[in-house]
């Protein structure tokens, strides 16, 4: 029998401005419905999000809609963050063993 360990890793870019009103009201409803939080927390919690399920114009629980870097949205409920285009590209590293 074999066993494969996949370590999964990913790089991504994210901007916000935590004065912008769209931000400041997603924290605010992230808040009440997910966690007590910071805006750290809010965007982590955002990309996990976005990495467990792709796709970046599905709305985040507590959080909203997320745009791409330079390309906001223009949906009613954006929360200001926006990641890079290639969020969802992913690194694998294969270690394969007999056992």
């Amino acid at each position: 029998m074999k066993k494969l360990t996949i370590l999964v890793s990913a790089e991504i870019e994210v901007q916000y401005d935590e004065n912008s009103p769209e931000f400041k009201e997603a924290l605010e409803a992230y808040n009440e419905v997910i966690s007590d939080g910071n805006a750290v927390d809010m965007v982590s919690y955002a990309v996990a999000q976005l990495r467990v399920w792709g796709d970046h114009q599905s709305m985040i629980e507590g959080v909203g809609y997320v745009g791409l870097i330079d390309n906001p949205l223009p949906k009613k409920l954006y929360c200001g963050i926006q990641v890079s285009p290639n969020y969802d590209a992913r690194d694998f590293e294969v270690q394969e063993e007999d056992e």
